[in-house]
Protein backbone atom coordinates (compact mmCIF):
# COMPACT_ATOMS: atom_id res chain seq x y z
CA UNK A 1 0.00 0.00 0.00
CA UNK A 2 1.05 3.62 -0.82
CA UNK A 3 0.50 6.87 0.62
CA UNK A 4 -3.06 8.73 0.55
CA UNK A 5 -4.09 9.79 -2.86
CA UNK A 6 -4.22 13.32 -3.06
CA UNK A 7 -7.60 15.43 -4.52
CA UNK A 8 -5.55 16.42 -8.28
CA UNK A 9 -4.64 12.43 -8.54
CA UNK A 10 -8.17 11.62 -8.32
CA UNK A 11 -9.48 13.77 -10.94
CA UNK A 12 -6.22 13.06 -13.12
CA UNK A 13 -6.79 9.40 -13.09
CA UNK A 14 -10.83 10.38 -14.38
CA UNK A 15 -9.48 12.65 -17.31
CA UNK A 16 -8.64 9.86 -19.51
CA UNK A 17 -11.74 7.98 -19.75
CA UNK A 18 -12.62 11.08 -22.07
CA UNK A 19 -10.52 10.27 -24.54
CA UNK A 20 -11.08 6.42 -24.36
CA UNK A 21 -15.22 7.20 -24.68
CA UNK A 22 -14.37 9.75 -27.37
CA UNK A 23 -12.79 7.70 -29.66
CA UNK A 24 -14.36 4.16 -28.81
CA UNK A 25 -17.96 5.68 -29.27
CA UNK A 26 -17.01 7.76 -32.52
CA UNK A 27 -15.85 4.15 -34.17
CA UNK A 28 -19.11 2.53 -32.85
CA UNK A 29 -21.46 5.51 -34.14
CA UNK A 30 -19.53 6.18 -37.30
CA UNK A 31 -17.15 3.45 -38.19
CA UNK A 32 -20.00 1.22 -39.81
CA UNK A 33 -21.64 4.13 -41.34
CA UNK A 34 -18.27 5.55 -43.03
CA UNK A 35 -17.43 2.34 -44.80
CA UNK A 36 -20.87 1.66 -46.25
CA UNK A 37 -22.57 4.40 -46.89
CA UNK A 38 -20.97 7.85 -45.90
CA UNK A 39 -17.53 8.35 -47.54
CA UNK A 40 -18.89 8.14 -51.01
CA UNK A 41 -22.14 10.01 -51.05
CA UNK A 42 -24.29 6.50 -50.44
CA UNK A 43 -21.66 4.52 -52.24
CA UNK A 44 -20.19 1.78 -49.87
CA UNK A 45 -16.60 1.16 -49.38
CA UNK A 46 -16.50 -2.44 -48.36
CA UNK A 47 -19.92 -4.46 -48.74
CA UNK A 48 -22.33 -4.26 -45.49
CA UNK A 49 -22.29 -7.59 -45.05
CA UNK A 50 -18.26 -8.06 -45.11
CA UNK A 51 -18.42 -4.34 -42.86
CA UNK A 52 -20.59 -6.46 -40.46
CA UNK A 53 -18.27 -9.05 -39.83
CA UNK A 54 -15.06 -7.29 -40.05
CA UNK A 55 -16.66 -5.84 -36.86
CA UNK A 56 -17.59 -8.86 -35.27
CA UNK A 57 -14.15 -10.55 -35.44
CA UNK A 58 -12.60 -6.81 -34.00
CA UNK A 59 -14.87 -7.47 -31.18
CA UNK A 60 -13.62 -10.81 -30.37
CA UNK A 61 -10.44 -9.83 -30.47
CA UNK A 62 -11.13 -7.12 -27.80
CA UNK A 63 -12.56 -10.37 -25.72
CA UNK A 64 -10.02 -12.41 -26.45
CA UNK A 65 -7.20 -9.77 -25.53
CA UNK A 66 -8.62 -8.94 -21.98
CA UNK A 67 -6.95 -11.83 -20.45
CA UNK A 68 -3.36 -12.10 -22.33
CA UNK A 69 -3.25 -7.84 -22.07
CA UNK A 70 -4.25 -8.12 -18.45
CA UNK A 71 -1.15 -10.94 -17.79
CA UNK A 72 1.42 -9.22 -19.31
CA UNK A 73 0.54 -5.70 -17.02
CA UNK A 74 0.49 -8.02 -14.15
CA UNK A 75 3.48 -9.69 -14.89
CA UNK A 76 5.53 -6.58 -15.33
CA UNK A 77 7.93 -4.59 -13.92
CA UNK A 78 9.45 -1.09 -14.43
CA UNK A 79 10.57 2.07 -13.18
CA UNK A 80 7.53 3.75 -14.00
CA UNK A 81 5.28 0.30 -12.55
CA UNK A 82 3.30 -1.45 -14.15
CA UNK A 83 0.42 0.02 -16.18
CA UNK A 84 1.59 3.78 -16.67
CA UNK A 85 4.14 1.94 -19.32
CA UNK A 86 1.34 -0.35 -21.03
CA UNK A 87 -1.02 3.18 -21.04
CA UNK A 88 1.72 5.05 -22.73
CA UNK A 89 2.68 3.28 -25.48
CA UNK A 90 -0.58 1.81 -26.25
CA UNK A 91 -2.69 5.55 -26.32
CA UNK A 92 -0.70 7.16 -29.19
CA UNK A 93 -0.50 3.66 -31.43
CA UNK A 94 -4.70 3.38 -30.30
CA UNK A 95 -5.09 7.06 -32.24
CA UNK A 96 -2.64 6.52 -34.98
CA UNK A 97 -5.11 3.87 -36.11
CA UNK A 98 -8.48 5.81 -34.85
CA UNK A 99 -7.91 8.17 -37.78
CA UNK A 100 -6.47 6.32 -40.13
CA UNK A 101 -9.57 4.03 -40.11
CA UNK A 102 -11.61 6.93 -41.57
CA UNK A 103 -8.40 7.38 -44.04
CA UNK A 104 -9.49 4.37 -46.61
CA UNK A 105 -6.61 2.56 -49.26
CA UNK A 106 -9.16 3.49 -52.15
CA UNK A 107 -12.08 6.18 -52.66
CA UNK A 108 -14.13 2.91 -54.28
CA UNK A 109 -15.77 -0.03 -53.46
CA UNK A 110 -13.05 -2.92 -53.51
CA UNK A 111 -11.73 -5.77 -51.30
CA UNK A 112 -8.32 -4.11 -50.49
CA UNK A 113 -10.52 -1.24 -48.21
CA UNK A 114 -12.14 -4.49 -46.35
CA UNK A 115 -8.60 -5.87 -46.02
CA UNK A 116 -7.04 -2.58 -44.47
CA UNK A 117 -10.45 -2.20 -42.73
CA UNK A 118 -10.09 -5.95 -40.76
CA UNK A 119 -6.06 -5.24 -40.00
CA UNK A 120 -7.14 -1.70 -38.34
CA UNK A 121 -9.97 -2.89 -36.69
CA UNK A 122 -7.18 -5.51 -35.33
CA UNK A 123 -5.14 -3.73 -34.01
CA UNK A 124 -7.47 -0.88 -32.97
CA UNK A 125 -8.60 -3.35 -29.89
CA UNK A 126 -5.66 -4.59 -29.11
CA UNK A 127 -4.18 -1.28 -28.22
CA UNK A 128 -7.90 -0.11 -26.97
CA UNK A 129 -7.23 -3.29 -24.57
CA UNK A 130 -3.74 -2.71 -24.13
CA UNK A 131 -4.70 1.21 -22.66
CA UNK A 132 -7.51 0.46 -20.88
CA UNK A 133 -7.24 -2.94 -19.01
CA UNK A 134 -3.94 -1.52 -16.97
CA UNK A 135 -5.61 2.05 -16.69
CA UNK A 136 -8.73 -0.01 -14.95
CA UNK A 137 -5.82 -2.19 -13.25
CA UNK A 138 -4.59 1.53 -11.63
CA UNK A 139 -7.43 1.42 -9.03
CA UNK A 140 -6.50 -0.87 -6.86
CA UNK A 141 -3.11 -0.11 -7.07
CA UNK A 142 -3.52 3.42 -6.57
CA UNK A 143 -6.08 3.78 -4.00
CA UNK A 144 -5.90 1.28 -0.47
CA UNK A 145 -9.58 1.88 0.77
CA UNK A 146 -13.14 1.57 -0.73
CA UNK A 147 -13.48 5.20 -0.21
CA UNK A 148 -11.03 6.37 -2.66
CA UNK A 149 -11.53 3.98 -4.84
CA UNK A 150 -15.29 4.92 -5.24
CA UNK A 151 -13.77 8.42 -5.52
CA UNK A 152 -11.78 7.43 -8.95
CA UNK A 153 -14.11 5.21 -9.82
CA UNK A 154 -16.70 8.57 -10.34
CA UNK A 155 -13.83 10.95 -11.43
CA UNK A 156 -13.47 8.30 -14.37
CA UNK A 157 -17.60 7.84 -14.74
CA UNK A 158 -17.70 11.85 -15.14
CA UNK A 159 -14.82 12.20 -17.54
CA UNK A 160 -16.51 9.37 -19.49
CA UNK A 161 -19.81 11.00 -19.58
CA UNK A 162 -18.54 13.79 -21.22
CA UNK A 163 -16.16 11.83 -23.37
CA UNK A 164 -19.52 10.09 -24.50
CA UNK A 165 -21.23 13.20 -25.20
CA UNK A 166 -18.66 15.09 -26.94
CA UNK A 167 -18.44 11.85 -29.37
CA UNK A 168 -22.10 11.77 -30.11
CA UNK A 169 -22.63 15.24 -29.99
CA UNK A 170 -19.47 16.81 -31.52
CA UNK A 171 -18.66 14.60 -34.05
CA UNK A 172 -21.72 15.04 -36.41
CA UNK A 173 -21.15 18.29 -36.03
CA UNK A 174 -17.53 18.12 -37.49
CA UNK A 175 -18.27 16.11 -40.04
CA UNK A 176 -20.58 18.41 -41.51
CA UNK A 177 -17.98 20.95 -41.36
CA UNK A 178 -14.77 19.38 -42.02
CA UNK A 179 -15.50 15.78 -43.44
CA UNK A 180 -14.78 12.67 -41.73
CA UNK A 181 -10.92 13.11 -41.81
CA UNK A 182 -11.19 16.35 -40.10
CA UNK A 183 -13.19 15.46 -37.77
CA UNK A 184 -10.84 11.91 -37.23
CA UNK A 185 -7.98 14.31 -36.52
CA UNK A 186 -9.63 17.01 -34.18
CA UNK A 187 -10.80 13.94 -31.87
CA UNK A 188 -8.06 12.09 -31.85
CA UNK A 189 -5.54 14.66 -30.94
CA UNK A 190 -7.85 16.08 -28.70
CA UNK A 191 -8.29 11.96 -27.19
CA UNK A 192 -4.31 12.22 -27.60
CA UNK A 193 -4.37 14.76 -25.15
CA UNK A 194 -6.80 13.45 -22.48
CA UNK A 195 -5.00 9.84 -23.04
CA UNK A 196 -1.50 11.18 -22.07
CA UNK A 197 -2.77 13.32 -18.76
CA UNK A 198 -2.28 10.30 -16.46
CA UNK A 199 1.23 10.40 -17.26
CA UNK A 200 1.64 12.88 -14.61
CA UNK A 201 1.22 10.05 -12.17
CA UNK A 202 4.18 8.73 -10.57
CA UNK A 203 2.70 4.94 -9.71
CA UNK A 204 5.28 3.79 -7.69
CA UNK A 205 4.52 6.53 -5.24
CA UNK A 206 1.37 4.68 -4.47
CA UNK A 207 2.17 0.95 -5.01
CA UNK A 208 5.09 -1.17 -4.33
CA UNK A 209 3.28 -4.28 -5.42
CA UNK A 210 5.82 -6.94 -6.89
CA UNK A 211 4.81 -8.30 -10.28
CA UNK A 212 2.80 -11.53 -10.65
CA UNK A 213 4.76 -14.94 -11.87
CA UNK A 214 1.25 -16.89 -12.99
CA UNK A 215 1.14 -17.90 -16.44
CA UNK A 216 -1.52 -17.05 -18.51
CA UNK A 217 -3.40 -19.99 -17.83
CA UNK A 218 -2.51 -20.57 -14.19
CA UNK A 219 -3.62 -16.18 -13.77
CA UNK A 220 -7.15 -17.51 -15.31
CA UNK A 221 -7.61 -20.45 -13.45
CA UNK A 222 -6.49 -18.92 -9.97
CA UNK A 223 -9.11 -16.20 -10.79
CA UNK A 224 -12.18 -18.17 -11.79
CA UNK A 225 -11.62 -19.89 -8.62
CA UNK A 226 -11.91 -16.44 -6.76
CA UNK A 227 -15.42 -17.12 -4.57
CA UNK A 228 -16.00 -13.53 -3.86
CA UNK A 229 -15.38 -12.70 -8.11
CA UNK A 230 -17.73 -15.34 -9.22
CA UNK A 231 -20.71 -14.08 -7.48
CA UNK A 232 -19.66 -10.45 -8.51
CA UNK A 233 -19.14 -11.66 -12.20
CA UNK A 234 -22.32 -13.62 -12.78
CA UNK A 235 -25.22 -11.36 -10.89
CA UNK A 236 -22.84 -8.58 -12.58
CA UNK A 237 -22.74 -9.93 -16.15
CA UNK A 238 -26.80 -11.42 -16.04
CA UNK A 239 -27.61 -7.23 -15.16
CA UNK A 240 -25.41 -5.79 -18.27
CA UNK A 241 -26.92 -8.89 -20.55
CA UNK A 242 -30.60 -6.87 -19.75
CA UNK A 243 -29.39 -3.77 -19.46
CA UNK A 244 -27.75 -3.89 -22.88
CA UNK A 245 -30.94 -5.30 -24.50
CA UNK A 246 -33.17 -2.44 -23.39
CA UNK A 247 -30.14 0.28 -24.53
CA UNK A 248 -30.16 -1.21 -28.22
CA UNK A 249 -33.83 -1.20 -28.27
CA UNK A 250 -34.01 2.29 -26.97
CA UNK A 251 -34.49 3.69 -30.67
CA UNK A 252 -37.35 1.20 -31.47
CA UNK A 253 -39.25 2.36 -27.81
CA UNK A 254 -39.75 5.81 -29.58
CA UNK A 255 -39.97 4.84 -33.19
CA UNK A 256 -42.26 2.15 -32.72
CA UNK A 257 -43.89 2.37 -29.82
CA UNK A 258 -44.17 5.76 -28.96
CA UNK A 259 -44.62 7.14 -32.64
CA UNK A 260 -42.01 9.45 -33.05
CA UNK A 261 -39.33 10.14 -34.83
CA UNK A 262 -35.46 9.35 -34.80
CA UNK A 263 -34.33 12.26 -33.28
CA UNK A 264 -36.53 12.10 -29.81
CA UNK A 265 -34.21 9.40 -29.49
CA UNK A 266 -31.57 12.04 -28.31
CA UNK A 267 -33.96 13.17 -26.13
CA UNK A 268 -33.98 9.95 -23.94
CA UNK A 269 -30.14 9.18 -23.96
CA UNK A 270 -29.96 12.69 -22.86
CA UNK A 271 -32.55 12.63 -20.03
CA UNK A 272 -30.78 9.20 -18.91
CA UNK A 273 -27.49 10.94 -18.99
CA UNK A 274 -28.49 14.46 -17.53
CA UNK A 275 -30.16 12.39 -14.47
CA UNK A 276 -26.96 10.11 -14.09
CA UNK A 277 -24.59 13.03 -13.97
CA UNK A 278 -26.53 14.69 -11.18
CA UNK A 279 -26.44 11.26 -9.35
CA UNK A 280 -22.83 10.72 -9.40
CA UNK A 281 -21.92 12.41 -6.20
CA UNK A 282 -25.17 10.83 -4.46
CA UNK A 283 -23.84 7.38 -5.60
CA UNK A 284 -20.13 8.37 -4.23
CA UNK A 285 -21.69 9.69 -0.91
CA UNK A 286 -23.99 6.68 -0.08
CA UNK A 287 -22.03 4.02 -2.06
CA UNK A 288 -19.38 4.93 1.08
CA UNK A 289 -21.93 5.31 3.39
CA UNK A 290 -23.99 1.60 2.81
CA UNK A 291 -21.37 -0.16 0.99
CA UNK A 292 -20.84 -1.62 -2.66
CA UNK A 293 -23.01 -4.87 -2.52
CA UNK A 294 -26.08 -2.74 -1.12
CA UNK A 295 -25.64 0.28 -4.01
CA UNK A 296 -25.26 -2.23 -6.49
CA UNK A 297 -28.35 -4.65 -5.31
CA UNK A 298 -30.54 -1.25 -5.31
CA UNK A 299 -29.60 -0.73 -8.74
CA UNK A 300 -31.09 -3.86 -9.84
CA UNK A 301 -34.10 -3.88 -7.98
CA UNK A 302 -34.77 -0.17 -9.85
CA UNK A 303 -34.20 -1.84 -13.48
CA UNK A 304 -35.59 -5.03 -11.88
CA UNK A 305 -39.05 -2.66 -11.41
CA UNK A 306 -38.62 -0.26 -14.31
CA UNK A 307 -38.09 -2.74 -17.39
CA UNK A 308 -41.27 -4.36 -17.34
CA UNK A 309 -43.13 -0.99 -18.30
CA UNK A 310 -41.96 -1.28 -21.48
CA UNK A 311 -44.29 -3.44 -22.50
CA UNK A 312 -46.74 -1.04 -21.98
CA UNK A 313 -44.93 1.91 -23.54
CA UNK A 314 -47.29 3.87 -26.11
CA UNK A 315 -50.18 3.41 -24.01
CA UNK A 316 -51.72 6.37 -21.90
CA UNK A 317 -51.98 6.48 -18.44
CA UNK A 318 -54.33 8.30 -15.77
CA UNK A 319 -54.85 10.81 -19.12
CA UNK A 320 -50.61 11.34 -19.35
CA UNK A 321 -48.83 11.80 -22.29
CA UNK A 322 -47.28 8.78 -23.13
CA UNK A 323 -44.18 10.16 -24.09
CA UNK A 324 -44.19 12.45 -20.66
CA UNK A 325 -44.05 9.03 -19.03
CA UNK A 326 -41.41 7.13 -20.89
CA UNK A 327 -39.51 10.12 -20.43
CA UNK A 328 -39.76 9.82 -16.59
CA UNK A 329 -38.72 6.02 -16.43
CA UNK A 330 -35.81 6.23 -19.06
CA UNK A 331 -34.90 9.42 -16.44
CA UNK A 332 -35.17 7.22 -13.48
CA UNK A 333 -33.16 4.76 -15.39
CA UNK A 334 -30.66 6.85 -15.83
CA UNK A 335 -29.88 6.46 -11.17
CA UNK A 336 -28.83 2.54 -12.01
CA UNK A 337 -26.99 3.48 -15.14
CA UNK A 338 -24.92 5.73 -12.72
CA UNK A 339 -24.07 3.42 -10.41
CA UNK A 340 -22.51 0.97 -13.25
CA UNK A 341 -20.80 3.34 -14.01
CA UNK A 342 -18.66 3.75 -10.80
CA UNK A 343 -19.43 0.52 -8.51
CA UNK A 344 -18.45 -2.17 -10.23
CA UNK A 345 -14.79 -0.82 -10.73
CA UNK A 346 -14.33 -0.74 -7.06
CA UNK A 347 -16.07 -3.90 -6.20
CA UNK A 348 -13.42 -5.66 -8.74
CA UNK A 349 -10.25 -3.75 -6.87
CA UNK A 350 -11.95 -4.81 -3.74
CA UNK A 351 -12.00 -8.82 -5.09
CA UNK A 352 -8.31 -8.62 -5.91
CA UNK A 353 -7.07 -7.62 -2.61
CA UNK A 354 -8.90 -11.01 -1.40
CA UNK A 355 -7.31 -12.95 -4.63
CA UNK A 356 -4.13 -11.22 -2.80
CA UNK A 357 -4.49 -12.72 0.57
CA UNK A 358 -5.29 -16.44 -1.33
CA UNK A 359 -2.60 -16.52 -3.87
CA UNK A 360 0.33 -13.74 -2.17
CA UNK A 361 0.41 -12.18 -5.96
CA UNK A 362 -1.22 -8.70 -6.57
CA UNK A 363 -3.36 -9.59 -10.23
CA UNK A 364 -5.37 -6.48 -10.44
CA UNK A 365 -5.00 -6.45 -14.66
CA UNK A 366 -6.45 -10.48 -14.59
CA UNK A 367 -9.79 -9.63 -12.88
CA UNK A 368 -10.55 -7.00 -15.23
CA UNK A 369 -9.52 -8.59 -17.99
CA UNK A 370 -11.72 -11.75 -17.09
CA UNK A 371 -14.60 -9.37 -16.68
CA UNK A 372 -13.78 -7.95 -19.66
CA UNK A 373 -14.11 -10.70 -21.70
CA UNK A 374 -16.87 -12.33 -20.23
CA UNK A 375 -18.87 -9.11 -20.72
CA UNK A 376 -17.96 -8.68 -24.41
CA UNK A 377 -19.23 -12.18 -24.68
CA UNK A 378 -22.73 -11.35 -23.37
CA UNK A 379 -23.19 -8.21 -25.33
CA UNK A 380 -23.17 -10.24 -28.43
CA UNK A 381 -25.66 -12.89 -26.72
CA UNK A 382 -28.16 -10.38 -25.53
CA UNK A 383 -28.19 -8.84 -29.00
CA UNK A 384 -28.72 -11.69 -30.64
CA UNK A 385 -31.19 -12.20 -28.16
CA UNK A 386 -32.72 -9.05 -28.88
CA UNK A 387 -32.90 -9.64 -32.47
CA UNK A 388 -34.45 -13.11 -32.11
CA UNK A 389 -37.43 -11.25 -30.33
CA UNK A 390 -37.59 -8.73 -33.17
CA UNK A 391 -37.29 -11.88 -35.68
CA UNK A 392 -40.22 -13.77 -33.97
CA UNK A 393 -42.58 -11.08 -32.53
CA UNK A 394 -42.15 -8.11 -34.86
CA UNK A 395 -40.25 -4.79 -34.66
CA UNK A 396 -42.82 -2.36 -36.97
CA UNK A 397 -45.97 -0.25 -35.24
CA UNK A 398 -48.07 -3.01 -36.90
CA UNK A 399 -46.66 -5.91 -35.16
CA UNK A 400 -44.10 -4.25 -31.88
CA UNK A 401 -44.53 -7.38 -29.79
CA UNK A 402 -41.36 -8.44 -30.00
CA UNK A 403 -40.25 -4.46 -29.06
CA UNK A 404 -42.59 -4.44 -26.02
CA UNK A 405 -40.85 -7.78 -24.77
CA UNK A 406 -37.59 -6.75 -24.60
CA UNK A 407 -38.65 -4.74 -21.23
CA UNK A 408 -39.67 -7.56 -19.44
CA UNK A 409 -37.04 -10.12 -20.95
CA UNK A 410 -34.18 -7.62 -19.94
CA UNK A 411 -36.34 -7.76 -16.24
CA UNK A 412 -35.87 -11.21 -16.19
CA UNK A 413 -32.08 -10.88 -16.49
CA UNK A 414 -31.63 -8.13 -14.06
CA UNK A 415 -33.57 -10.39 -11.65
CA UNK A 416 -31.54 -13.30 -12.14
CA UNK A 417 -28.24 -10.82 -11.70
CA UNK A 418 -30.07 -9.78 -8.24
CA UNK A 419 -30.09 -12.99 -6.84
CA UNK A 420 -27.03 -14.20 -7.78
CA UNK A 421 -25.42 -11.17 -6.62
CA UNK A 422 -26.91 -11.42 -3.10
CA UNK A 423 -25.01 -13.64 -2.14
CA UNK A 424 -21.70 -12.10 -2.97
CA UNK A 425 -19.85 -12.19 0.98
CA UNK A 426 -19.11 -8.83 1.01
CA UNK A 427 -18.16 -9.24 4.68
CA UNK A 428 -15.66 -12.16 3.84
CA UNK A 429 -13.85 -8.95 1.51
CA UNK A 430 -14.09 -6.46 3.88
CA UNK A 431 -12.42 -8.31 6.53
CA UNK A 432 -9.88 -9.12 4.14
CA UNK A 433 -8.93 -6.03 3.60
CA UNK A 434 -9.25 -4.87 7.58
CA UNK A 435 -6.80 -7.77 8.21
CA UNK A 436 -4.18 -6.61 5.36
CA UNK A 437 -4.58 -2.68 6.62
CA UNK A 438 -3.95 -3.89 10.00
CA UNK A 439 -0.68 -5.74 8.99
CA UNK A 440 0.44 -2.93 7.10
CA UNK A 441 0.37 -0.84 9.94
CA UNK A 442 2.13 -2.84 11.94
CA UNK A 443 5.05 -3.14 9.66
CA UNK A 444 5.27 0.80 9.58
CA UNK A 445 4.98 0.91 12.88
CA UNK A 446 8.03 -1.96 13.35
Amino acid sequence: MGKKLPLWIKIVYGVPQAGIFLTDQIVIAWGFYFFTTGALDGRALVPPAIVGGIFFFGRVVDAVADPVIARFSDNFDSPWGRRIPFMAVSGVLKIIIFIALFHPLLNEESIWNGVYLAVLLFFYFIFFTAYVCPYLALIPALAPTNSERVDLSTFKAAFGMLGAGGALIGSGIMIEIYGFQGMAWIMGLLALVLLYVPMFIREKDFSQSEPATFGLVEAVKNTLQNRPFIFYLVGCVSFWFGGNIVMLSLPFYVTVLLGEGEATTSLFFGAAGVLAVIAFPFINLYSKKWGLKAMMMFSMLILTIILPAAFFMGQPLWGIDPLIIALVAVSIAGIPIAILFIVPDALVASISDFDEKNTGQRREAMYFGIQGLVMKIAFGLSSALMGSLFQLYGQTPEQPLGVQLTGPVAAVFVLIGLIIFSRYPEKDVIACQKAEAEIEEESLEA
